[in-house]
């Protein structure tokens, strides 16, 4: 007998922004691949009292932004089942509350710069950084449909959050019929541990890269056999995480990438990746996070 709960839905958060749209398309082609409910949320941050939440015809702000939004994910989807609600309290703190029982909840574009969400915050990130379930930001420019002919691509870097982000990108790829590329990056600081030195002229960076693409083949060895219909391409690159996948985003239908959770403010001393995704990557982003 097991007390784990049973995860159910996709959630898509709607603002009525255009990204927001654009997420919900996404999700409802990624609930259609998972044989999941698609779940349309509109936040309210208080009860609906004053007269901006209430359009001339007295009809709700929340509905009528609902009502859009179910119009457009069901757009060539008659059978997805769609679900609703418009929920009340602090937008981040409402989705995370929410993401508890889902499967998954996608979201719009941070409207925010990076920069800016240092300072003034994001829901996006704020969700991102504590949601109890994989969030997938909405970015991109290749339309909402999944397709088999693009990959889904995974940031290795052989910690416990990797081996998360791993799990799901095969998961999704074994969903989508999509090939997986594995991308582990090393440099030399994070190998010799100096920024410059004396040895990196004379080093011979070919033993570095068999290791490195050792931990990357062992990270994904118990997945590849678990999904022995994704096929899987390994990528060793030499240069910063961020940097690197930022490229390989230009050809991916979805990225996954664990993350730490760290608040923004931290995140911009010490970096992050996933945070720099979100802000800037060509494809949506999949945050996976540890319970």
């Amino acid at each position: 007998m097991t007390t784990a709960q049973i995860r159910h839905g996709i959630v898509a958060g709607i603002d009525g922004s255009e990204g927001a749209l654009e997420a919900a398309a996404w999700a409802a082609s990624a609930a259609m691949h998972f044989d999941e409910p698609l779940r349309l949320i509109h936040v309210l941050p208080k009860h609906p009292t004053s007269d901006d939440e209430i359009d001339t015809d007295n009809h709700p702000r929340g509905e009528r932004l609902l009502d859009a939004a179910e119009q457009a994910v069901r757009d060539g989807k008659r059978d997805l089942p769609v679900e609703r609600s418009v929920e009340h309290g602090p937008p981040s703190q409402a989705l995370v509350e929410l993401s508890k029982s889902a499967r998954m909840m996608v979201l719009g574009p941070t409207a925010t710069s990076e920069m800016r969400s240092v300072y003034v915050g994001s829901d996006v990130v704020r969700v991102s950084n504590r949601a109890k379930c994989p969030v997938v930001v909405w970015r991109g420019i290749h339309g909402h449909e999944i397709t088999s002919d693009r990959p889904v691509v995974v940031g290795v870097d052989g910690s416990e959050l990797s081996d998360m982000a791993v799990a799901h990108a095969f998961e999704f790829a074994a969903f989508f019929g999509a090939p997986l590329v594995a991308v582990h990056t090393w440099t030399e600081h994070s190998t010799l541990g100096a920024w410059y030195s004396e040895e990196r002229r004379f080093t011979d960076w070919q033993p570095h890269k068999q290791q490195e693409s050792a931990l990357l083949a062992e990270s994904l060895a118990g997945w590849r056999e678990k999904y022995p219909d994704v096929a899987v391409t390994h990528c060793v690159e030499r240069g910063k995480p961020t940097r690197v996948l930022l490229e390989y985003s230009v050809d991916a239908q979805l990225m996954a990438v664990g993350s730490h959770g760290r608040n923004p403010f931290t995140a911009s001393i010490i970096g992050s990746t996933s945070q720099s995704l979100i802000h800037h990557a060509r494809c949506p982003v999949l945050i996976c996070r540890k319970d």
